[in-house]
C-alpha cells in the first residue's frame, strides 16, 4: 500500500495528494485493497514513523499529504535531470556550430568543383529516398506495437499468486527506489507499472540478477517491453514473468552503440 501511494505521489507535479474521499477511492481502486484507506493514511501520518527523521511516513498540512523523504529524493532527481538537460543543450550547441563550419567548408569546396557538387547532391538525394523509405517501414513496425497502450504482460485469464517476499533493509529499499526512479515506470499503465515493479523487486532480491537490475533505466525497460510485445504477437508466451525477466537481462546486455543504430530498439 505504501509503495503504491508513493507511485501515485510520483505522478503529481508537486508530489503531493489531497486528503479527501476522491484520493481514498483512487488508492482503493489502484490497489484493490479492502482496508480503510483513510485510517491507513492517518496512521502513516501519526503512528508509523520514518527511521531517518522520526516523523510520520507521511506529512499532512492544509488538506494535502506527502512523504518528506520522497520529496528529498525527487528534488535530487530533478536537479540531476536539469543538469543533464543543460549538458545536452551545451553539446547540441557545440555540434550545431561544428556542423555549420563544416557546411561552409563544403560549400566553398564545391563552388570550385561543379561536377563534384552535382554528384554529391545526386548521391545525397538517393540516400534521402532510401532513408525515407526505411523510416516509413520502421514507423509501420512501431505503430503495430504501442507500449503506452499495454495494460499487462499477463493474459486476461491470469490469476496472480500471493507470494510472501523477503523484506529488504533500509539501504536496500533506498537502492531499489533509485532503480525504480531510473526506470520511470510512471509513464506506463498503473497495473503494468505494479507488475514490473514486482518483477524488478524479485530480480533485485535474487543475488544472481541483482547486478543486472542496478544497470536498468527507462530506455532498457522500454526495450525489454518491446521485445516482449513482439514475441507475444507471434505466439502466446507460456511463462510471461520468466520470459520478461529474460527480456530485461537482454536489455542490460545491449551496448550503447547497438541501441543507437539498431532501429528495433526505438521505443514509444
Amino acid at each position: 500500500m505504501y509503495w503504491a501511494i508513493l507511485e501515485m505521489l510520483r505522478n503529481e507535479s508537486t508530489y503531493k495528494l489531497a486528503l479527501n474521499k476522491t484520493t481514498y477511492r483512487a488508492i482503493k481502486m489502484q490497489t484493490g485493497t479492502s482496508i480503510d484507506v483513510e485510517k491507513y493514511i492517518d496512521d502513516c501520518v501519526n503512528e508509523y514513523k520514518d527511521s531517518e527523521s522520526g516523523n510520520g511516513l507521511f506529512t499532512s498540512k492544509d488538506g494535502m499529504f506527502w512523504s518528506e523523504s520522497f520529496l528529498r529524493r525527487m528534488q535530487k532527481y530533478e536537479n540531476l535531470k536539469d543538469k543533464r538537460r543543460q549538458a545536452a543543450n551545451a553539446r547540441w550547441s557545440k555540434e550545431t556550430e561544428k556542423d555549420t563550419k563544416k557546411c561552409k567548408c563544403i560549400k566553398g569546396f564545391y563552388k570550385n568543383n561543379a561536377n563534384a557538387k552535382q554528384k554529391k547532391y545526386k548521391s545525397k538525394a538517393k540516400l534521402k529516398k532510401l532513408y525515407a523509405k526505411r523510416c516509413k517501414l520502421n514507423q509501420i513496425k512501431l505503430n503495430e506495437i504501442k507500449l503506452n497502450k499495454m495494460k499487462s504482460i499477463y493474459p486476461s485469464d491470469h490469476k496472480p499468486l500471493e507470494i510472501k517476499e523477503p523484506k529488504m533493509d533500509e539501504m536496500e529499499e533506498m537502492e531499489f527506489e533509485r532503480i525504480i526512479n531510473n526506470c520511470e515506470l510512471h509513464v506506463l499503465d498503473p497495473s503494468l507499472n505494479i507488475e514490473i515493479r514486482e518483477i524488478l523487486r524479485e530480480m533485485y532480491l535474487d543475488l544472481k540478477t541483482r547486478k543486472k537490475t542496478l544497470e536498468l533505466n527507462s530506455k532498457k525497460i522500454m526495450y525489454a517491453l518491446k521485445q516482449f510485445a513482439i514475441a507475444n504477437t507471434k505466439s502466446r508466451i507460456q511463462k510471461p514473468k520468466a520470459y520478461f525477466k529474460k527480456c530485461i537481462i537482454t536489455a542490460t546486455e545491449q551496448t550503447e552503440l547497438s541501441t543507437q543504430y539498431d532501429v528495433d530498439t526505438i521505443y514509444l
